[in-house]
């Protein structure tokens, strides 16, 4: 079988939701594709296994995904039929404010920012820079680079720089652009705590906490009377 694609999924030593696996086996597919799992301790590793592999199988495009998302069936097909370099689907954070993973701006320190969504953030997005849970690259930009193609580096406050931002910025410094599909949203697992609280005496709501221990939601609970 001649491998148009590769699907490479990073992870840790341990899946974090075995979910994500249920799902991604509905997710549509071109004919030639091959999954490719990747693990280690740090995840531009991870990414840089998957890229080297993709090019020794003579793939034309890796989809990078993380084991803490949920996809759509025709997810994958969507982006690829965008025909363009880089490509992600949209997802948020997976802590408050649950801003969107795409930057659009660099602030006067060379520091990229995240953005915010906006009624005209629809269809197919030029950005600066993406995050990689659901991101799409040709491997013709893959040859263009040089490897490692991940890395964690430092902005100029001595801030660490994501492997995902990094390889966005080198790409550009390529020539190629970068985009975010709008219209291909996609879930964020995440982890919350839930306690039953007490507002007043005998007034009870049930509180949600999510990873960075901040509240973000505080309402009624089912059952309580």
């Amino acid at each position: 079988m001649r491998v148009t694609g590769v699907i490479g999924i990073s992870s840790g030593e341990q899946a974090r939701y075995s979910l994500f696996y249920d799902e991604l086996t509905q997710v549509e597919r071109p004919e030639g594709t091959v999954v490719i799992h990747s693990t280690a301790p740090l995840v531009n590793e991870c990414r840089n296994k998957i890229a080297e592999e993709a090019l020794t199988q003579g793939a034309e495009w890796v989809w990078y995904v993380d084991d803490d998302h949920s996809f759509h069936s025709d997810t994958l097909m969507r982006l690829i039929h965008r025909n363009v370099d880089i490509v992600s689907g949209l997802y948020i954070s997976r802590t408050s404010p649950f801003k969107p993973i795409f930057y659009e701006e660099e602030n006067e320190d060379w520091v990229i920012m995240k953005s915010s969504l906006t009624s005209q953030d629809v269809g197919l997005k030029p950005v600066l820079a993406t995050g990689a849970g659901c991101l799409l690259v040709r491997t013709r930009v893959l040859k263009a680079m040089e490897p490692p193609y991940f890395r964690f580096t430092q902005n100029a406050k001595g801030g660490i720089v994501g492997e995902d931002i990094e390889f966005c910025s080198r790409a550009r410094a390529h020539g190629f652009s970068i985009y975010c599909d709008m219209d291909a949203p996609i879930g964020h697992k995440t982890t919350v705590t839930l306690y039953p609280h007490q507002k007043s005496v005998g007034q009870w709501s049930l509180r949600m906490i999510d990873l960075g221990g901040k509240t973000i939601a505080d309402g009624p609970m089912a059952g309580a009377v």
